[in-house]
């Protein structure tokens, strides 16, 4: 993994766990993942993956038990 990525991770994780610690997962909580989620994908540009990882981020630090991860889109219809 690059430096540049894995220092990313590391500041969303450090800015989310810092928002846990001081709100819980009330509102002001939920309202800095939208931020963090908006700064790393912009509106209009697929958001599955990083959607994802940042579930991932929040379940491993017990904002939540168990995130619920977005599947991938299927190009075939159904």
């Amino acid at each position: 993994m690059h430096n540049g990525v894995h220092d990313l991770a590391d500041g969303v994780r450090t800015e989310l766990e810092a928002s846990y610690s001081k709100h819980g997962c009330g509102p002001e909580f939920w309202t800095t993942y939208q931020q963090v989620l908006e700064r790393l994908v912009p509106k209009g540009r697929s958001r599955t993956q990083v959607t994802n990882e940042l579930a991932l981020i929040i379940e491993q630090l017990g904002v939540v038990r168990r995130a619920q991860m977005v599947p991938p889109r299927t190009t075939r219809p159904r």
